[in-house]
């Protein structure tokens, strides 16, 4: 029998290799949430510049390394956060807040694998005035794709495809502020 050793070293070299490649799952980067100024001939209602805070974000799940990257909690609120503050909706401090916000990450529509990642996330917003009356109910479906040519790695990939998705909910949800009517 001949000497197995170097035949079982290079197999073991050469599934090492196949790991590093995949890399490491990470959580989606709250700045590549964020939407920023946008350009449009619709302004937002003028009770709503400089009068919105995000009360709570729920649903959001931890990225787990060894598997696939996620939306959490904290990441996605800071996200939206950023976003109203670009946008000249985020409120000064806690007493100029007229307009909590809360959301809830009913989940995201992740692919096994491919080449082209596909997310959708399902999200549910609740605007509610200063007496505490909802008046923006919204649940959005966004989908967002990431190709090979945004990132070769697929759970970098993924990553994209998650922060994309989360970026176009968030400006859907401005799209419904746009044409909401508050008090």
């Amino acid at each position: 029998m001949i000497n197995e050793t170097p035949r079982i070293l290079s197999k073991l070299i050469a599934c090492a290799s196949l790991l590093v490649l995949a890399g490491c799952a990470s959580a989606a980067d709250p700045t590549a949430m964020s939407v920023s100024v946008q350009a449009t001939d619709r302004p937002f209602p003028q009770p709503l510049q400089h009068a919105m805070c995000v009360r709570d974000v729920t649903g959001g799940e931890k990225t787990n390394p060894l598997w696939a990257s996620k939306v959490d909690n904290e990441g996605f609120k800071a996200a939206l956060n950023n976003s109203l503050g670009s946008t000249g909706l985020a409120a000064a401090d806690d007493a100029s807040c007229h307009y909590k916000i809360d959301v809830n990450l009913l989940g995201l529509s992740q692919p096994g694998m491919g080449f082209d990642m596909k997310v959708t996330s399902h999200v549910n917003y609740k605007v509610y005035d200063a007496t505490g009356q909802a008046f923006v109910l919204e649940t959005i479906d966004a989908p967002y794709t990431a190709t090979v040519g945004d990132a070769f790695v697929g759970v970098e990939r993924l990553k994209l495809a998650n922060e994309g998705s989360i970026r176009v909910s968030i400006q859907m949800f401005f799209d419904k502020l746009r044409d909401s009517k508050p008090k």
